[in-house]
């Protein structure tokens, strides 16, 4: 299957910046001011802590555990993520891990040309604080 044969639409609703630090706390302030607002999110994933502000993703984790999260691009938050998946599928892609947050549920797939990409479909509240309030400006 090629990409102009594909069945569905994949509706990409925000993407992310990931930026590695190493304390959260110190680094998160330089970035809201930097965006000029407070971090929309904050929470840990596993051995990590993540915060977003504005389209950044700030990741603090151990040393021994960034090969892991540097392993993956995005994370792309996309309206329906079963939807992204199947899609994907079709398009060649597999699925490397299922995941689950504070923030919805996810993939990582790989793509056929070899790059894995975080793909989340995030919770309905979230959607509406953060993604419909930025179209509204």
């Amino acid at each position: 299957m090629t990409m102009t044969d594909a069945p569905q639409k994949i509706t990409v609703l925000k993407t992310y910046a990931r930026v590695f630090v190493d304390d959260l706390d110190t680094s998160l302030p330089v970035f809201e001011h930097v965006v000029g607002r407070p971090a929309d999110l904050r929470f840990p994933f596993e051995d990590a802590e993540l915060a977003a502000v504005g389209d950044v993703l700030l990741i603090a984790a151990p040393a021994a555990d960034l090969p892991r999260y540097r392993e993956s691009h995005g994370p792309l938050v996309v309206e329906d993520v079963e939807t992204a998946r199947r899609v994907l599928l079709d398009l060649g892609a597999t699925t490397v891990s299922r995941f689950e947050s504070a923030t919805g549920f996810g993939y990582h797939l790989r793509h056929p040309d070899g790059v894995v990409v975080e793909y989340v479909q995030w919770n309905p509240d979230l959607v509406a604080r953060i993604v419909h309030r930025a179209a509204t400006g």
